[in-house]
């Protein structure tokens, strides 16, 4: 049976840990440019077939004209953020996505030793958005990931079924909670090679994905747990809420390598998870710096079957920051779902 790997941590003192954001009053920059929408279909894990029942997620599409990424977001708030140089926007007419294939994929509980019958499972959909040769992963809990065109592989013939690798828990920090401690929330992990087209999928306890493209994993192994790198806090202001302030929602965010494999983790406290692959990823340097405030933003999100925008359409407070230890952007929203992009990635 697969055993799940378990990261321990030794008392340091909390400046070694964590690193806090001091963001600007006001926003900087341009607003994000709306491209186009989609609706993707989802069947929770043991439903076989689409059917008029099946959950139906609405999927808007931006383009940061701070720095021209290409941003996804789901109805639920979930993140998906394409770096410029692989973001090409959709043209004047809109194509429908089409459907690849589907995953169900076991996640296991921290603590939780071996999959059994009662382990939870989780229905993802593939999709390729056809607006930009982008694929579009989506699970049954409104959670999405994106795999930028130039790494994308189209499922050819019969689908295949998902391939377990490795496991892990790791413990990430509520904002405000300094040091690691018995207390400290713990989230399993689990890892998936997709086989139809082999990406390596990532899925937490709670249904939350990120996806490394298999063009951009330099080895695969097992075995071996992830080691921590640093830790920050990030501060998300609501759809609405002008100013940061005491009241503002901060997130602790923790920042892993995975050992079995180069890839980086970020994992925030609500179970949010972000990879980026092994060949885009940097190391963090002896003496951690904390994250840097760039721009903020608003984002409208239609629920699927609602065709149009009005008043009373969700947004959705994002902010954007530098992870000054790598270069690397994180885009965080309100809920506290995240996305992150190697800005200079081609």
């Amino acid at each position: 049976m697969a055993k799940r790997i378990l990261t321990l941590f030794l008392a340091l003192p909390a400046l070694l840990f964590m690193s806090w954001a001091v963001a600007p009053a006001q926003e900087k920059g341009k607003g994000p440019d709306w491209k186009h929408a989609l609706e993707l279909r989802v069947r929770k894990a043991g439903e076989e077939e689409f059917t008029k029942d099946t959950k139906k997620y609405g999927l808007e599409v931006y383009q940061d004209d701070n720095g021209g990424a290409g941003i996804h977001i789901c109805e639920t708030g979930a993140l998906a953020v394409i770096p410029a140089k692989l973001f090409k926007p959709a043209e004047d007419k809109i194509k429908e996505p089409r459907w690849q294939h589907g995953l169900s994929l076991a996640a296991r509980k921290a603590g939780e030793k071996e999959f059994t019958k009662d382990t939870k499972r989780y229905g993802l959909e593939v999709f390729k958005d056809d607006n930009n040769a982008n694929l579009i992963y989506i699970s049954e809990t409104g959670d999405i990931d994106a795999v930028p065109a130039k790494y994308a592989s189209l499922t050819e013939g019969k689908p295949k079924a998902p391939v377990w690798k490795h496991a892990m828990e790791v413990k990430v920090r509520k904002a405000g909670e300094k040091d690691f401690t018995k207390d400290t929330k713990k989230i399993g992990v689990e890892v998936f090679k997709d086989d139809n087209n082999g990406n390596l999928v990532y899925i937490t306890e709670g249904g939350s994905i990120a996806v490394a493209p298999g063009k951009l994993i330099d080895k695969e192994q097992s075995g071996k747990g992830p080691e921590w790198k640093h830790g920050m806090e990030l501060a998300v202001r609501k759809a609405g809420e002008k100013e940061f302030g005491k009241d503002t929602k901060k997130y602790g965010l923790e920042v892993y390598a995975d050992e079995n494999n180069g890839n980086l983790l970020y994992v925030g406290e609500t179970g949010s998870i972000v990879v980026v692959p092994a060949k885009l990823a940097k190391p963090t340097p002896p003496e951690s710096k904390g994250p840097e405030w760039k721009h903020a933003m608003e984002l409208s999100a239609r629920k699927a079957g609602e065709k149009e925008f009005t008043k009373d359409t969700k947004k959705y407070g994002v902010e954007v920051y530098s992870d000054e230890n790598n270069g690397n952007l994180i885009y965080i929203a309100e809920t506290g779902d995240f996305s992150v992009i190697v800005p200079k990635a081609e």
